[in-house]
């Protein structure tokens, strides 16, 4: 394209996006996460209203963050605009650990009978039985791939293509933002935390390792929906349809891991169903998002800034 068409054919295409045309599905719902919770807390008020603050500073971010970064769209920015949702992911799930409680109590109870009225008993006390040592560090070593997968997956698209990053980040932060919004509804500290069990946990040698430190990681409302399922779940389908190799290496741990989340006495049974719900709205939020004119249209922007960005011009 001759350097003169090419501000023409930027406008053009910036026209599409412009403004709140330009807000990705994950920011609204992770937006209106932080928002929900904010106003909440801040209705509570007391200590509430303290915590609330948090919640405010990340929207508050994050509407800064889409406004500097949609006013001219280059790679860098896009990359800091996405990646601030993995930024704010973790301060807002550590500041829902004192904040939440302050809404009302657990849900434990209700998750525990709704798990009895499916299967008429909770699989973490109906596998006890089968609390074997080496099956325990089994389960774990699954339980921590988790934490490989939720950030080796996205960056292979970050490094590779930075479109398909957009879209694998708006289905899983949007999965994301729905699981937040359940863990204020339903917030509950898991089987492990509400229930007695007559033979404890052991392992071998990973589980005791690792244990202690996966329950300090957790905010103890981090039940319903299990993310550990969701997220999975939505990575082995958008490396199945994009990266077909990381799926194959992927599947067998990842089952494991949806085992050990009920083995381990993490969750209870609808937790899981919970995370096939939202696992399911955030891929079908990312296919949809994929084929959409906005896409075509930041993608087309930012290629055109990108192409007419001068070499000494900072980002």
């Amino acid at each position: 394209m001759e350097n003169g068409a090419r501000p023409a054919a930027a406008e053009a295409a910036g026209a599409q996006v412009r403004g709140w045309r330009g807000v990705l599905p994950h920011e609204w719902l992770f937006g209106g996460f932080l928002g929900i919770l904010a106003l909440r807390l801040t209705l509570r008020g007391g200590a509430a209203a303290g915590w609330s603050l948090v919640f405010w500073a990340c929207l508050a971010g994050s509407m800064a963050v889409i406004a500097w970064a949609g006013r001219r769209p280059t790679r860098f920015r896009w990359y800091i605009r996405l990646l601030y949702y993995p930024a704010i992911m973790g301060i807002s799930f550590y500041a829902m650990e004192p904040a939440v409680p302050l809404l009302g109590p657990k849900k434990d109870a209700w998750l525990l009978g709704w798990d009895r009225l499916l299967l008429g008993e909770t699989p973490a006390v109906a596998w006890e039985q089968w609390a074997w040592p080496w099956l325990e560090d089994l389960a774990m070593g699954g339980y921590l791939f988790f934490f490989y997968y939720l950030v080796a997956s996205p960056a292979w698209y970050a490094v590779k293509d930075l479109a398909r990053f957009r879209q694998c980040i708006v289905g899983l932060f949007t999965l994301y933002a729905l699981g937040f919004l359940g863990y204020t509804i339903l917030p509950a500290g898991g089987p492990h935390r509400f229930l007695e069990f007559d033979r404890p946990l052991q392992g071998v040698w990973l589980l005791p390792l690792t244990l202690d430190m996966v329950n300090d990681g957790s905010n103890c409302v981090d039940v319903f929906p299990s993310i550990h399922f969701a997220a999975t779940l939505y990575l082995l389908l958008f490396d199945r349809r994009y990266h077909r190799r990381h799926f194959w290496i992927a599947l067998v741990p990842c089952v494991v891991l949806w085992f050990s989340t009920l083995y381990l006495r993490f969750h209870y049974f609808v937790d899981l169903l919970g995370g096939l719900v939202v696992a399911g709205i955030g891929w079908w939020t990312a296919r949809r998002y994929a084929r959409s004119r906005q896409e075509a249209a930041w993608g087309r922007w930012t290629e055109l800034v990108e192409a007419g960005r001068p070499a000494r011009q900072g980002p």
